[in-house]
């Protein structure tokens, strides 16, 4: 028969839980608890049986992750704790030796209202980077520098010791073959 208004058991505890879309289809291990849920699954806490039944068909729990051999997936990590796709193709993965690695074909993106902050001894980008917003570089009591192995392309001015690269002058020139002045 139907099982209807199932409650589903996600892993849950001090204050977070691992959820996911449950599907039609979706194979799940049912628990039938020993006696009448109406009043907890209502009300929270202990709670006083509304029915005297037993092992009830209508006080069915589900348990997600239980798979058939015909649904059954491959490619389980044997040395990391993974959330992932079930065609293993992406993943959030923490291992024993500490180490974290995200992967997807598809596009990641992180989002955080109150800042994102690194802390890092290295910090490797392989790809072309993109910028919305402004760049701060050796910021602090610490300074810091900058190197790039151009070419550099700047499409607006470059400001140097408070000297611009598109409108400052230079003193003391004469024509002819002598270098001039540093810039005014």
């Amino acid at each position: 028969p139907q099982l209807v208004d199932v409650p589903v058991a996600f892993p849950r505890g001090g204050g977070v839980t691992l959820t996911f879309p449950v599907a039609p289809g979706d194979e799940v291990g049912l628990i039938f608890n020993d006696r009448c849920i109406d009043f907890w699954w209502q009300n929270g806490g202990e709670q006083e049986p509304v029915h005297s039944r037993q092992h009830h068909i209508g006080d069915a729990t589900a348990y997600l992750g239980l798979m058939s051999q015909q649904r059954k997936i491959g490619g389980i990590s044997t040395t990391a704790a993974q959330l992932r796709t079930d065609d293993g193709a992406a993943f959030v993965e923490v291992a024993a030796g500490h180490a974290i690695t995200v992967k997807t074909p598809g596009k990641l993106t992180a989002s955080a209202d109150g800042g994102t902050e690194i802390t890092s001894p290295t910090i490797v980008l392989n790809g072309n980077v993109t910028i919305n917003g402004n760049l701060s570089q050796g910021m602090g009591d610490s300074g810091g520098s900058a190197t790039m192995h151009g070419p550099v392309t700047v499409i607006n001015d470059v400001t140097a010791g408070g000297k611009s690269l598109m409108t400052h002058t230079h003193g003391g020139v004469q024509r002819g073959g002598s270098s001039t002045d540093g810039p005014n």
